[in-house]
């Protein structure tokens, strides 16, 4: 998976675009070292915003890796996934955000994600 990130400081935003299909070692790794930035910043004042429009469907060795994002992501003050366009995928995100216990939001766009965290 090719994962592009920016920071956007006028909003106190990071912005993850997500792009293909994620092997195991690769998503363990980028996961692991988000993590490990996660205390250097302030991030119960930023918001996260994930495209995962252009995202393929995970192998089922990934998703408990996705759960353990989910439990991350929660520590934002928003966090916004844009979902995927292949319906696997989609059901996969929204299926393992339940029982990580994910407060964030689904959107179908990226600007509806922009226009939450503006809010």
């Amino acid at each position: 998976m090719i994962a592009e990130t920016t920071m956007h400081p006028e909003s106190n935003t990071i912005f993850i675009s997500l792009h293909g299909f994620a092997e195991l070692e690769t998503t363990v790794q980028a996961v692991d070292d988000f993590e490990a930035l996660m205390p250097t910043m302030p991030i119960h004042e930023m918001s996260l915003i994930i495209d995962c429009s252009d995202m393929a469907p995970f192998k089922q060795e990934i998703l408990p890796v996705l759960e353990r994002c989910y439990v991350m992501y929660n520590a934002f003050k928003h966090a916004v996934l844009v979902n995927p366009g292949k319906m696997v995928a989609k059901a996969q995100l929204q299926r393992v955000a339940k029982p990580a216990g994910f407060t964030g939001h689904f959107v179908d766009t990226v600007e509806e994600a922009w226009a939450i965290v503006k809010s």
